[in-house]
């Protein structure tokens, strides 16, 4: 199957998923969201395993040291956590001799990825953050690489020091030196001594740099969706605490966005890997090789359209062989839609992707082998993924910033 081909192929499952799915919180008529799924491929057989939707984020004071609330609501962290309770439910039926993507390896008593799997990223929109960074006419052949950030440059005065827009100039850029870019709302750390000019045109902003998620009131410490998918290209989807379970790490096959939406493949390219171009990775992590494609046929019916408002909610599903494969569970401002503040520290609160339960899935899995972890800190047990963590630093290493969350709020346990 060419890549044309595949692409719609990808969309379409996408949005059949999305449309068979109830109609609880999704969009209303005047509202837009973000979708994003990803897609298995099995011997060129096609199939939806997790979805998320949503663009919402909490701030820093509303962050629980219990791991009970999700931060970060933006369609791609949804669908990614969703993913992980695919794995999760994947890894269990593989102990029960179910047909799964999973071998399990009993000398090594870790799990292996069948070879004949990939998976296929969707999404809606391109993602916040330098993703978002590119020329809106791209006619011109303007060079979205060249904007990338030149770590060896000289900068300017003590402090935060915005770069000198004439110095990001060079020949490949004339063309489109008095039109403009699309610009992104995520924003540079505090920490980060480059912050964007803030000039008009193409001057606006910086690329290369980690930056936080937009929003307004109370800021976030969730970084945006195109840091987040660099860290996913090169350390793989399934975190640290299932890299203590697999051989190998899970990559993605390909990027893909819906039509009738602003794309560039070079500042895809940029954001998730030009900019760690320079990074060694200790086996068995590798830089993954991804297809940037954009379709061209499907249309998402809850595109984002200035013209109406964002939806406030977030749905999260996964293919599962245990439950209703109609239901979604909804969640709004980190918890499950409808949930009170007198019973919002009940479990019953709680969603299937917090820390918390993603934990309790991990220790409950690991459990099967060994009670190694089940007295430990959720932040002890992803330390236990030594090369994971290894291969971590080495890109927070190349990468400069990288906000830090205050310890606490990873030390809690399934004791507490």
């Amino acid at each position: 199957m060419n890549c044309d081909n595949k692409i719609e192929k990808i969309a379409r499952f996408s949005f059949d998923t999305f449309d068979s799915l109830q109609k609880t919180g999704k969009p209303k008529i005047n509202e837009w969201t973000v979708l994003s799924c990803i897609i298995q491929e099995e011997d060129s057989h096609f199939k939806t395993v997790a979805l998320g939707t949503g663009s919402k984020c909490i701030g820093k004071n509303k962050m629980s040291n219990k791991g009970d609330i999700l931060n970060d609501s933006h369609a791609e962290v949804i669908c990614r956590r969703a993913f992980l309770l695919y794995l999760y439910e994947q890894m269990e039926n593989t102990l029960e001799d179910t047909n799964t993507i999973f071998v399990f390896d009993s000398n090594l008593m870790k799990y292996n990825l069948k070879p004949n799997i990939k998976f296929h990223f969707f999404t809606t929109l391109m993602p916040c953050g330098d993703a978002n960074i590119f020329p809106k006419n791209e006619e011109n052949n303007f060079n979205v690489g060249d904007l990338i950030l030149d770590k060896e440059r000289e900068l300017n005065s003590s402090g935060k020091r915005p770069l000198d827009g004439g110095a990001l100039m060079n020949i490949k850029r004339q063309k489109c030196i008095n039109g403009d870019i699309f610009r992104t709302g995520a924003k540079c750390l505090d920490c980060d001594e480059i912050q964007d000019v803030r000039e008009a045109g193409v001057g606006y902003h910086v690329t290369g740099v980690v930056r936080t998620k937009p929003g307004r009131g109370d800021p976030t410490l969730s970084v945006s969706c195109s840091d987040k998918l660099a860290k996913w290209c090169h350390l793989g989807l399934q975190g640290a605490l299932i890299s203590i379970l697999l051989k190998e790490p899970i990559y993605l096959s390909s990027f893909n966005v819906t039509c009738n939406t602003p794309y560039s493949e070079e500042s895809l390219q940029r954001a998730f890997f030009d900019r760690l171009k320079h990074v060694g990775m200790i086996f068995p992590y590798k830089k993954s090789h991804l297809i940037f494609k954009q379709a061209t046929q499907s249309v998402f019916s809850f595109q984002k359209n200035e013209q109406k408002e964002v939806c406030p909610s977030s749905i999260i599903w996964f293919k599962s062989e245990k439950l209703n494969q109609k239901h979604v569970e909804v969640a709004v401002g980190g918890r499950k839609q409808g949930i009170t503040k007198k019973n919002q520290n009940f479990p019953s609160s709680r969603l299937q992707v917090c820390k918390l339960e993603l934990f309790k899935r991990f220790l409950a899995l690991y459990g099967n082998f060994s009670d190694k972890f089940s007295k430990l800190t959720y932040r002890q047990c992803k330390e236990e993924a030594v090369t994971y963590q290894k291969n971590w630093n080495i890109l927070k290493k190349e990468l400069r910033v990288w906000p830090k969350k205050e310890r606490n709020l990873l030390e809690f346990s399934l004791n507490d």
